[in-house]
This record gives C-alpha cells, sequence and structure tokens, in this order.
C-alpha cells in the first residue's frame, strides 16, 4: 500500500494519507502494527499520527511505501535525533547545575573570553552549548541577563564551528534592544540585521548575508516561508531564540504555530523568559517543547485543574526538562531592597455612584444567565467587570461626561509633588488604561512626562522616551502601560514606582515591577499601589500578588482559579456589601 505523509499546521501530529482510498482501513491496521501503544485515528484530512511515535515509520515501514512530504521527513527526524540524545543532554545540563566553576569554564571549550560573565551567566553558557544538544529553556529572573547569556553562547557556537545564523523573534518593544547588546559586547564581530520596515525592506535585510536577524513574533507569521528558506539553507547550523517565550504559551495561537514550523529546521532553540508561567503550569508546555520537540511533555497526561496540574507539570520538568532558572536574589545579592506600600484611596461620589450603578448592573446581568450563557457571553461580562477598574482608574473611559477630579489623581498629586518637587525623584507611574495615561500626562505636564505605550508605535520614538527619562533632568515622569512597556526596559534612574492601575495579566505586572529594580540600581526601591478602597481592585491586585506567594512550587509563579460564573457573581455581591457597610 502506498500512502503520503504530510504535516499538520502544528508540527505534532502528521497525517498519513492513502493514495487508494479503498486502502484506508488496512493501512490504519499496518500503522497500528508497526505503532504499537500509539493511537491512530482518521480524520476528514487522513489518518492522524502523533510525531512523536511516527518515528517508527523511518526504521520499519512493513508493508507500507511512503512518499515523504519535506517538512514531514525533517519533523520525524527531528525527533528520532533528540529522543537519541534527550538523557544525555538532561543530565549533563542538571551537572552543570552544580558543578565548580573550573567545572564549567572546561564544559565550555573554546578560548572564547567570558571575563565580563558572571558566574551564573557562564553556567547558563554552558549549558546552552552542551555537546549535540537540542537548546535549553533559560528562565532566569527578569534583570539576571538572560539577553548577555545567549550571546556569549552563539559565540562559543560559532567559534566551535556549530553554528552560523541565529534568528531571534521578540516582542516588538524588545527588538531594538538586540543590536545594540550585541555591539556592546561583541563589537562588531557579528552582523545583525533587523528586520524592520515594509516588506521590501525586510527582505532586503533578511537576503544580507547577516549573521544574526532579528525580528517581531509578527514578522515570524507574515515571512514565515522566506524565513524557512534561509534556514534549510543553514541545516542545522541555524539557532532558534525566542525572547519573553510566554507569548508561545497557547498552541492555537497563529504566532506559537508559525514559530513552532520555524524550529523544526533550527539545530537549536533557546527560549528566554523570566515568568514563563504567569497563569498556569499549562503555559511551560508550549515553551518546552519548542526546545525538545515533545519529549518534555509529549506522554504527560496534564489534568485541566491548576492546582492539580502544578506536581504533574513541576515533576516533568524536573525528570525530563532542559532548562536553568536563577533568581535575582541567589546571583545578585548586593541588589538593593525594594518595598511595597498600599495606599487606599476613597472614591469620590460622582465616582462612587458610577462605580455603584455599574456594579449593580454587573450582579444584575449576572442573576440573568445560567452557566451556558454565561460562558457563551464571557467577553460581555468581561468587559463589565473592566469597566468597574476603568471608574477605579478614570471614570471618564466609561462616562464622558464625568467632570469630578478622580479620588486617584488627587492621591498622585501630593504623592509626586512630595517625590518630585520636593524630593527631586524621578518616578514610574504604570497605568493600564489609555485614558487614564492621556490624563496623567495632562495633569502632570510640569513634571516633563515621557510616554510608553500603544499609542507609541515607532520605535525611534520609543528608545527615545527611555533614554530621554534616564538622562534628561527635564523629564522626571515616565507613564506607561505594562503590557507595552513591562518586558525588557531599564528604567533604574528611578527608584520610585506607582501603580495608578494595573494590567490583569500577572506576567505585565511581574514584568513590570523589575523595570527599576534590576542590575545597575543602587538605591533601595519603593512601589506604591494606588487602589479604591471597597472596590473589586483590592481582589484583583490580591490575584496578582498571590502569583509570587504561592509559586515556588513552579518557578516561582503561582496561578489564579479560573473565572466562572460563581466567582464573579459572589466577588460582585461582597464588593456591593462592602459599598452598603461603608
Amino acid at each position: 500500500m502506498r500512502v503520503q505523509v504530510k504535516p499538520d499546521d502544528v508540527p505534532d501530529r502528521l497525517f498519513v494519507t492513502p493514495v487508494d482510498s479503498r486502502d484506508a482501513s488496512a493501512v490504519v491496521r499496518a500503522l497500528a502494527q508497526l505503532l504499537p501503544n500509539t493511537r491512530v485515528r482518521r480524520s476528514t484530512s487522513g489518518i492522524i499520527v502523533p510525531s512523536l511515535a511516527a518515528a517508527g515509520l523511518l526504521e520499519v515501514a512493513g508493508e507500507l511505501q511512503i512518499d515523504w512530504h519535506r517538512e514531514a521527513r525533517r519533523i520525524v527526524e527531528n525527533r528520532q535525533r533528540t529522543r537519541a540524545r534527550h538523557a544525555n543532554v538532561i543530565r549533563a545540563v542538571n551537572a552543570l547545575k552544580t558543578a565548580s566553576m573550573p567545572e564549567v569554564r572546561a564544559a565550555i571549550e573554546t578560548r572564547v573570553n567570558t571575563d565580563p560573565l558572571d558566574d551564573h551567566q557562564l553556567r547558563n553558557v554552558a549549558a546552552m552549548t552542551v555537546r549535540d544538544s537540542f537548546g535549553l529553556c533559560v528562565f532566569d529572573e527578569q534583570g539576571a541577563g538572560k539577553t548577555v547569556t545567549f550571546i556569549y553562547a552563539f559565540d562559543v557556537l560559532a567559534a566551535r564551528d556549530e553554528a552560523d545564523l541565529a534568528l531571534i523573534l521578540a516582542p516588538k518593544s524588545m527588538v531594538p534592544e538586540w543590536p545594540g547588546d550585541f555591539r556592546r559586547f561583541k563589537g562588531d564581530l557579528y552582523d545583525v540585521g533587523v528586520l524592520a520596515g515594509g516588506r521590501r525592506q525586510k527582505l532586503a535585510r533578511m537576503r544580507s548575508g547577516a549573521d544574526v536577524l532579528v525580528t517581531n513574533f509578527e514578522t515570524a507569521i507574515s515571512l514565515e516561508q522566506e524565513l524557512t528558506n534561509i534556514l534549510v539553507r543553514h541545516g542545522d547550523r541555524a539557532v532558534l531564540v525566542v525572547d519573553e517565550s510566554f507569548y508561545i504559551k497557547n498552541v492555537d495561537a497563529r504566532r506559537t504555530k508559525a514559530i513552532r514550523r520555524l524550529r523544526e529546521w533550527c539545530g537549536r532553540a533557546f527560549v528566554l523568559c523570566g515568568t514563563p508561567a504567569p497563569n498556569s503550569p499549562h503555559d511551560l508546555v508550549q515553551q518546552f517543547t519548542l526546545v525538545d520537540f515533545g519529549l518534555t511533555f509529549g506522554s504527560v497526561s496534564i489534568p485541566e485543574d491548576r492546582g492539580a496540574a502544578v506536581p504533574v507539570v513541576r515533576d516533568a520538568m524536573e525528570q525530563r526538562g532542559a532548562y536553568i532558572r536563577h533568581l535575582k536574589s541567589e546571583v545578585l545579592p548586593d541588589l538593593p531592597s525594594k518595598t511595597f506600600h498600599r495606599v487606599f484611596v476613597k472614591l469620590e461620589p460622582v465616582q462612587a455612584a458610577l462605580y455603584r450603578d455599574a456594579l449593580d448592573g454587573l450582579i444584575t446581568s449576572l442573576r440573568s444567565v445560567d452557566d451556558v450563557e454565561f460562558r457563551r457571553r464571557l467577553a460581555s461580562f468581561a468587559a463589565k467587570r473592566m469597566a468597574l477598574l476603568q471608574i477605579c482608574a478614570n471614570p471618564r473611559a466609561v462616562a464622558p461626561d464625568y467632570s469630578e477630579i478622580a479620588a486617584k489623581l488627587w492621591a498622585l498629586d501630593g504623592l509626586l509633588e512630595t517625590l518630585i518637587g520636593e524630593q527631586g525623584e524621578k518616578v514610574v507611574i504604570w497605568s493600564f488604561f489609555t485614558a487614564s495615561i492621556d490624563a496623567l500626562l495632562r495633569r502632570y505636564e510640569r513634571y516633563g512626562p515621557v510616554r510608553y505605550d500603544g499609542t507609541v508605535a515607532d520605535v525611534n520614538e520609543r528608545r527615545e522616551a527611555v533614554r530621554s527619562f534616564q538622562e534628561d533632568d527635564e523629564h522626571m515622569l515616565f507613564v506607561a502601560n505594562p503590557a507595552a512597556a513591562g518586558a525588557g526596559l531599564t528604567l533604574h534612574r528611578a527608584r520610585f514606582t506607582v501603580y495608578e492601575s494595573m494590567s490583569n495579566q500577572a506576567a505585565h505586572y511581574l514584568q513590570s515591577v523589575d523595570r527599576i529594580h534590576r542590575r545597575g540600581q543602587t538605591r533601595d526601591v519603593e512601589y506604591v499601589v494606588l487602589l479604591c478602597e471597597d472596590t473589586l481592585e483590592v481582589s484583583e491586585y490580591e490575584r496578582l500578588t498571590q502569583k509570587e506567594v504561592v509559586a515556588r512550587d513552579l518557578l516561582g509563579d503561582a496561578v489564579d482559579e479560573p473565572l466562572t460564573r460563581e466567582v464573579m457573581l459572589a466577588e460582585a455581591i461582597d464588593a456591593r456589601r462592602l459599598l452598603a457597610d461603608g
């Protein structure tokens, strides 16, 4: 029987299609014999075979005559090679985690000058350059130097003649940082090409023969085929890097699928992230899979319940995961301390009335539906809940005619006058809402604020905002959205951060905390969190802080319970009771 083997849009499974459709049942039986203990099933696209199991078809095809699609054969060969190396790589990485520094230096096996590296960074480089490795997850905490770790690892691989191209995929805000870091640590040794501008400009730079290509996740989608062609030409000597890899945690996302397909044509892959599991232990799966083609979690049944999933994911990582992690408290013991202050403010009268009406409306809506209808209208209910948080920050976003000065602006008036006006301190303000950022920029114009959020699309303008805040004394205030500016930026000219409102994404919050608390900071840092008392903001902040409190079981990050109708209704009723009690 003759069959064709083709890949799916995610490389986890292959489609086996009989050339003669009448052979379908016989092909299923043959596959079941060739691949025992493997689930083989039919679909409208063909007979589905898991990619990890399909390696057996390369060795023993039995009565099947196989026509391999190029990508399908590559997928199977990758998993076959990785399975053969996996145990040795894990042993080598784990040994390096506790090895002495002379042993770590010896493992690198080159004369590359590593003097600028701290001991933990050198340990990372050794782990990233283990012989015959397929890659590594580098989960060092923010500010520990993951970027420089990769730069030196690539230098070692190039010096050993094991790599000659690096493709770095990063969030838009971080793309411009990579060329500067390469120049800082390696001068002009490598030609670093940034894929920016229009399609024609990106293609021209892509074809220029650069040693390192840096671009954003969106380009990985739009120019996937062109990037694939380049990677194919380099064979296993191409290296893939995914910066802030929590962005690829969702297997159904277009960016995840595109990057997974690109990974198939790279000899090694590295994921870099200080907050790899911001919402759930499930977030880790795709990051490990990008590196090891599914060897860590491919045979693991992970419970849907987030609490139950923690020990399962943790055990799989510890036993089979190629990863390394360092905390700032361990590797930067001289870093100044950080202190958090919660400041509770009372809603202004009109603001309180708007909040109460919106809360009553949410309670009424939740009581009027059952669980099925709630799930169908989840986006609508989430928007109603978000409106409550917007009223706490700046009611004008919900009520355009609102003219009262909101409670948090009164609080900020006094706080900024003390910090900036009297003490001459620079201040970072984080706000989740565009309307709030607009209001903050207008109200505090006298402090020379700079803006960094989604409305500032130009990369050079964003970089100038950071530079001017860091270097120019006339710019004393940095106003930003943590979703746009929470990762990769260094803002340690300030030692005070104020949260006017926060992203509901834990990753954004956890990343933003470290913008002022990082290498180079010489003073103790302080965080002021403004919360409207007796509102949902208080419980929302509790959710975020729990990420740091109970997450030691899983890379220092906690998980939230999924939002249900009952949870939202109980929360809203409790919030209404607080208003009544007040």
